[in-house]
């Protein structure tokens, strides 16, 4: 380890004593030392948005800590999507492929790819519900195989946009790269895979790519399959690829938003090709599985999510997996900005921000839930009766009506039968409770919690 890794290392260990542990785990953890060079440090992030983030809100500190080990410097922070830093380091980088995330690679037209995957998407960090469990079983099957097929193996992976067929794609790569490091693998788009066709054929090369891709494939994952539309001659080379991988029993996963007979202006030679192997669709998780994400999520970034809160954004986070991830890291992010406790009232302007503004609410909603809550009935909370059992629930109501609708003490005091008086001294109660009385604290912050959740249904 080079003196700068080290001064690098000790900063972040300093860091993590100077910021609170959400942030640290979230910006300062996933950063690494890439080099240090002609007075510049630069560093590497796990996406753009980290980059700037980290640069935007940490460089100042960053920097004046740095300068007492290494002197005054500049500091880069290098996103590994960046394709012109992914270059500077290709051989090194096909020996931890499977430990950075990068874009769908570029390459010329006589070679193929070096596979460069997300490290989270692996068997162990796919969370697997009822939705996707087929595709997961069949992939892990096709990853876990010792010895090639006489007849090669496909599988067509189908869904929306965010639902984890990517995931599943790089899963299989990263599984057979770990276990048989020799084998030759080609991770790629139908758009890249389109531009080395065309390329090939421009510069006369075309027997030159077959010859790689029948020579040099031992796993092809091709994302994407549903932009070769209309692309007749992208179709049949990819035909002929696939029949020399399957013929040579070789492992093909293909990735599309759509079913093969969904896509037009698509051969029927390479339609039935596509047909071949094992075809499974991804549907959007459930809700059970929505809570295991989003629980696996909080722990990724280093942060227990309570229990009520994952089960409150499980509810309304529905569709992609991306959008959970989204609300999640949104969550995480505001609460270690703002220096505030992960909490329902928090959750509910990460929803807000992410699925627009909640129904509002009537007087009814909120009669609702206080007859379940205390178990009463409306009459009883439109009576007269000052039994404790009927007032406390009735003055609550009032409280809540007041906070959470838009209607006014007369109209509250006509739901209960009262007047604007009656109305405005049981508010005042309650406020003066909340602040004096613990239990009846804790009770009113409970049903809040259960009005934000109506707030959302």
């Amino acid at each position: 380890m080079s003196p700068a890794e080290e001064a690098w290392n000790g900063l972040k260990r300093r860091l993590s004593q100077r910021v609170s542990e959400a942030s640290y785990n979230i910006w300062i953890r996933p950063l690494t030392f890439h080099s240090f060079s002609n007075e510049v440090l630069y560093i590497n992030c796990p996406n753009k948005f980290t980059a700037a983030w980290v640069r935007d809100h940490y460089l100042p500190l960053v920097r004046k800590e740095i300068s007492a080990s290494l002197g005054e410097c500049l500091i880069k922070f290098i996103s590994v999507e960046d394709s012109d830093a992914a270059k500077s380091a290709e051989g090194e980088e096909r020996r931890e492929g499977v430990e950075r995330q990068l874009n769908l690679p570029t390459f010329s037209p006589n070679q193929l790819p070096v596979p460069k995957f997300c490290r989270w998407y692996t068997f162990e960090e796919f969370v697997v519900g009822e939705s996707n469990r087929f595709a997961f079983e069949v992939c892990h099957s096709v990853a876990e195989k010792r010895r090639a097929t006489a007849t090669g193996e496909v599988v067509y992976l189908q869904s929306d946009s965010g639902l984890g067929k990517s995931h599943l794609a790089q899963a299989v790569g990263q599984h057979i790269y770990k276990r048989s490091p020799d084998k030759q693998l080609c991770y790629m788009s139908a758009n890249e895979f389109t531009n080395q066709v065309v390329r090939a054929v421009k510069d006369g090369n075309l027997e030159g790519l077959k010859e790689k891709y029948r020579k040099d494939i031992d796993i092809l994952l091709l994302e994407e399959v549903h932009a070769l539309s209309g692309r007749t001659r992208t179709q049949a080379e990819l035909s002929s690829t696939l029949d020399h991988l399957l013929n040579s029993g070789k492992v093909v996963i293909l990735t599309s938003s759509r079913l093969p007979r969904e896509i037009p202006k698509l051969d029927e030679g390479l339609r039935s090709r596509l047909d071949l192997g094992v075809i499974t669709s991804i549907n959007p998780p459930d809700y059970n599985t929505r809570l295991k994400i989003i629980k696996r999520k909080g722990k990724r970034y280093g942060i227990d999510i309570p229990m009520d809160v994952v089960e409150y954004m499980a509810e309304y986070l529905t569709g992609d997996i991306r959008r959970i991830e989204g609300a999640v890291v949104g969550l995480i992010t505001r609460s270690s900005i703002q220096k505030r406790s992960i909490d329902i009232k928090l959750a509910g302007n990460i929803l807000k921000d992410m699925v627009g503004e909640p129904e509002p609410l009537g007087l009814n909603n909120i009669i609702s839930l206080i007859t379940r809550h205390f178990n009463v009935s409306r009459d009883e909370l439109r009576s007269n009766s000052r039994k404790r059992t009927v007032t406390l629930p009735r003055q609550i109501a009032m409280y809540l009506a007041r906070i959470y609708t838009d209607e006014t003490l007369e109209a509250i005091g006509r739901e209960f039968k009262k007047d604007h008086a009656t109305v405005s001294h049981a508010i005042k109660k309650i406020e003066e409770g909340f602040k004096k009385n613990t239990k009846i604290k804790h009770q009113i912050e409970y049903l809040k919690e259960q009005v934000e959740k109506e707030r959302w249904k």
